[in-house]
C-alpha cells in the first residue's frame, strides 16, 4: 500500500473516528457531572458517626493529613481504624489489645492480631500521648 492510498483510506474513515472521539468525550463529561471523582473524606463527625453505630463514643483520634485514614480510641477500651474505600468509609473496631501500634520516623503503623483487615499506615508529625501509650512507648 502506498502512502497516497493509506492517506485516502484514513481520510475516508476520519468521520467515524471523529464520531467515536465525540462519544468518548460526551461519556467522560456525563461521568464528571455525576461525580465519578467524588471520594469520601474522614473527619471527626464521620468518626463519631461510625463509633455511635457501634454504641461507643470517640475519646481521642488522629486523622491522616489527606483525610483518607484514621485511628481512634473509643470508650470501653476499644480502638477503631477507619479508611476511605472509594466513595465510602470502612471501619474496624476491636479491643485495644488486638491492635499492634508502632510509631517510627514519622509513620504510624497499626496491625490487627488477625489478618482479616489490612494494616493502617499513615504519616504523622508527632504522636499524641494516648497513641504513645497505645503503642507501649514511654510518654
Amino acid at each position: 500500500m502506498n502512502l497516497e492510498a493509506y492517506f485516502a483510506q484514513w481520510v475516508a474513515e476520519a468521520p467515524v473516528l471523529a464520531g467515536s472521539a465525540a462519544v468518548v468525550v460526551f461519556m467522560v463529561a456525563v461521568a464528571a457531572l455525576l461525580g465519578f471523582r467524588n471520594t469520601a473524606k474522614i473527619d471527626a463527625l464521620e468518626l463519631a458517626r461510625l463509633a455511635e453505630a457501634e454504641g461507643a463514643h470517640v475519646e481521642d483520634s488522629v486523622i491522616a493529613p489527606n483525610a483518607r485514614q484514621a485511628l481512634a480510641r473509643l470508650s470501653g477500651g476499644r480502638v477503631m481504624v477507619a479508611r476511605v474505600m472509594g466513595a465510602d468509609v470502612s471501619a474496624r473496631i476491636a479491643p485495644a489489645g488486638a491492635l499492634h501500634v508502632a510509631f517510627r520516623k514519622g509513620k504510624l503503623s497499626a496491625r490487627f492480631a488477625d489478618l482479616g483487615f489490612p494494616p493502617l499506615h499513615m504519616r504523622l508529625q508527632a504522636p499524641p500521648s494516648w497513641l504513645a501509650e497505645l503503642a507501649g512507648e514511654p510518654v
